[in-house]
């Protein structure tokens, strides 16, 4: 019997090269390149997924007709963020809302607030405007933090001057910022409309507070977000690690330590505002709801003052719909009843009156 060998496969004989060429090709790429080097090089240019939803907030801004301004002060990069709905007649003022949020918020947290409340602001006012801060969980995150209480009052008291508010509103340390510098603005505005302000407490609760503030630092994120929010499992997928990783920055022990005894507020001195209202989270933890009375106490015959039902310290975020009726109530006494989520604890008796370019409260402290 003859040899025989097996007929020609074409198919086989392809299968076989592509084989032999994929070995020589994974062999080559293995001795040229540094395969994590290049991973890392690809996963930095891929967004994260905070950059993703700050990208996506931004849009959302810009599509509601907000608009960006850079504000540079020395090497400090701030946005004044800013939707108008018309121009004031020739003589007549700009009625501006001016908002300033919280110490590590962002503009995005408020939005859902602004929209909710977009038709009556847009009757009762020209333009809002809110202050973006570098460094917080705004859309200046990866900018280098102030570290500077001095700064921002600074940064806060350009902006007002630059323009003028009506309403001057403030969350938590934004609060505090607002209240601080509308004790010095030069002209008297409508209303300061303040959220759990911090900047108004004791002189023996005032180093109990930073040092409060700096030993969160060293808590896990459910156990800041106890301190922060009524429902800390619903926040905890929403507020992610980006939230912890801000409180972990060195530079919030270096801003609490900058805050000076003449920053805080002077109970003593009134605001260049002719009402004053204050809405505040029952269920407020990190900057207490009981401080509340200080403000009662101090300037109760000029304010107003809401309690917002199971709601901490982020109230535009835990219960946005029910905090815009809150704040239309405070704004222009119409937006919501009472007791559906929200509480009225006090009310002002009378408003500031001018008296030859100063409120009467400012003409007996200056005599």
């Amino acid at each position: 019997m003859s040899n025989q060998t097996s007929p020609f496969d074409p198919n086989e004989f392809a299968e076989w090269l592509l084989k032999g060429l994929r070995e020589v090709l994974e062999y080559r790429v293995r001795q040229t390149l540094d395969r994590e080097r290049w991973m890392e090089f690809f996963k930095s240019k891929i967004p994260n997924k905070n950059e993703v939803v700050h990208l996506a907030l931004k849009q959302a801004f810009l599509k509601a007709g907000f608009q960006f301004e850079d504000l540079n002060l020395g090497s400090a990069h701030f946005h004044v963020i800013r939707k108008s709905w018309r121009k004031p007649e020739a003589g007549q003022e700009t009625r501006r809302l001016l908002f300033i949020p919280g110490f590590g918020d962002s503009p995005g947290s408020w939005l859902p607030l602004f929209t909710l409340s977009q038709r009556e602001l847009s009757r009762s006012f020209d333009e809002v405007v809110v202050l973006d801060f570098p460094g917080y969980l705004g859309f200046l995150s990866r900018h280098e933090m102030i570290t500077s209480m001095e700064i921002l009052l600074s940064v806060v008291k350009t902006v007002c001057e630059a323009n003028p508010p009506t309403v001057l509103m403030g969350h938590s340390l934004g609060g505090w910022l607002a209240a601080r510098v509308a004790q010095d603005l030069p002209r008297m505005m409508d209303h300061l409309l303040l959220f759990a302000p911090s900047g108004l407490t004791p002189i023996d609760e005032r180093k109990t507070f930073g040092d409060f503030i700096v030993r969160n630092q060293q808590l896990e994120l459910s156990e800041i977000l106890e301190l922060i929010v009524f429902d800390a499992r619903k926040f905890k997928p929403i507020l992610s690690t980006e939230f912890k990783e801000f409180y972990s920055k060195s530079g919030v022990a270096e801003f609490v330590g900058s805050v000076t005894a003449e920053q805080f507020i002077d109970p003593a001195r009134p605001f260049l505002a002719k009402k004053i209202s204050v809405l505040w989270g029952e269920k407020d933890e990190f900057v207490p709801t009981h401080w509340i009375r200080y403000w009662i106490e101090h300037y109760g015959d000029y304010l107003d003052a809401y309690l917002l039902k199971d709601t901490g310290h982020i109230p535009q975020m835990e219960r946005p719909l029910v905090t815009a009726q809150a704040m239309m109530h405070a704004l222009l006494e119409k937006g919501g009843v009472e007791g559906m989520g929200w509480k009225k604890i006090q009310s002002r008796k009378k408003e500031y009156a001018t008296q030859s370019g100063k409120t009467q409260a400012q003409a007996g402290y200056l005599k």
